[in-house]
Order: C-alpha cells, then structure tokens, then sequence
C-alpha cells in the first residue's frame, strides 16, 4: 500500500435534500445569518450557503433530518445564542457545557434538520 500522503482538507461541503432549495437558502440567511454562495438552475436545483469558513449545499428532495444534522462550531456561543433568539428562532434549550468538551445548544431548520 502507498504511503499516505499529507492531506490538508480545507473544506468539507455537507448536502442535504431539502423541499425548496431557495426557500432552504433564504432561511438560512435572514434567520442564521449565512450568506449566498450560489444557485444553480431556475427554479434552482443546487444551492449553497456560508457562514465564515463553513458551506452548506442543498438540492431537492425529501429532508431526513432524523439521519442527517449539523453541527457548527463558532466563536462566541452565548452572543450566537441570543441573536439566534432575538431573531425569534427556538432552541431547545441555552448553551450548556457538554462532558466531551463542548459548549452547545440546539435548534432545528425549516426542514427538520439539527
């Protein structure tokens, strides 16, 4: 077998199936503050967000959010937190300190997905 090369990966492009890739897209920016990447197609059939480093893609189909989530690491959790709540989104609950290390919370998109 080769000898493994030194992989840098610098992105990683989760796609999810979603109802309405510009309904997804748009939720995505004036709820969580992503930009628009792009779309492709019209009416579009790939679409794509970011927010900083992270991209989230999105085509048409049938959400399954109970096998697919997304997790987001961010600066500063608690200021993420309370605009997410002034811009009337619920979360199921505050940012809480995990055993593993990790401060979090949770909410679901308009598709289901965590």
């Amino acid at each position: 077998m080769p000898e493994t090369p030194d992989i840098d990966c610098v992105a990683i492009f989760p796609t999810l199936p979603v109802r309405d890739v510009r309904e997804t897209a748009e939720w995505y920016q004036n709820r969580l503050g992503f930009a628009l990447r792009f779309y492709y197609g019209d009416p579009p059939t790939h679409g794509a967000v970011e927010l900083g480093q992270a991209t989230v893609h999105f085509y048409p189909g049938d959400p399954n959010p109970d096998r697919h989530w997304l997790y987001f690491q961010v600066e500063d959790i608690d200021e993420t937190y309370e605009w997410f709540r002034d811009n009337g989104l619920e979360t199921s609950d505050s940012p809480t300190d995990q055993p593993w290390q990790m401060r979090e919370f949770n909410l679901r998109d308009l598709n289901g997905y965590h």
